[in-house]
């Protein structure tokens, strides 16, 4: 009776530690990329649900003693080189991801730090949507900043791998 039980706890322990079948899960190369000059600090950081990246944590420090502008409207989510649309992130309805947003305005010395989600890769309708994930390759974000009525434009990049696990 204690083999068969001890057996049993056993099966039941490999079964949730290996599970049944293969999953695909993403990592990117490098785990995050920047950029620094004497004016800003940018970086993105591919984000993962469910094991698969599907999004990015942009920061934007302002080193300046001016306020700097993000512009939604000319900042891009980059497949493989190519502009793949703009993003989509807390405060945008679904329905109007297309649609201009309002820029971001950094005050001197401040951070900002924003989740954002390629909008390409969005589906749902009105406030409830769900994000896909990245396919291979590479991935990252083109961001225009406007500092002083100096207009910088900054592509940020990491390579996605997919592995079974």
């Amino acid at each position: 009776m204690k083999k068969s039980i001890f057996f049993f706890l056993f099966f039941l322990l490999s079964i949730s530690i290996f599970g049944c079948a293969t999953r695909m899960v993403s990592i990117s190369s490098p785990y995050f990329t920047k950029i620094e000059n004497e004016y800003y600090y940018l970086s993105i950081t591919p984000l993962s649900a469910n094991e698969r990246h599907c999004g990015f944590r942009l920061i934007l420090k302002n080193k300046t003693t001016k306020t700097m502008i993000l512009d939604w409207n000319k900042t891009y989510y980059i497949h493989n080189n190519e502009r793949k649309g703009s993003f989509v992130f807390d405060g945008v309805d679904y329905e109007n991801r297309n649609n201009s947003k309002r820029p971001e305005k950094i005050r001197a010395w401040d951070i900002f730090i924003k989740t954002i989600w390629p909008t390409v890769l969005a589906s749902g309708e009105r406030n409830q949507w769900t994000q896909m994930p990245m396919e291979p390759g590479r991935q990252g974000v083109e961001v225009t900043i406007v500092l002083d009525g100096k207009i910088f434009t900054e592509k940020l990049n990491v390579q996605m791998s997919i592995l079974e696990k």
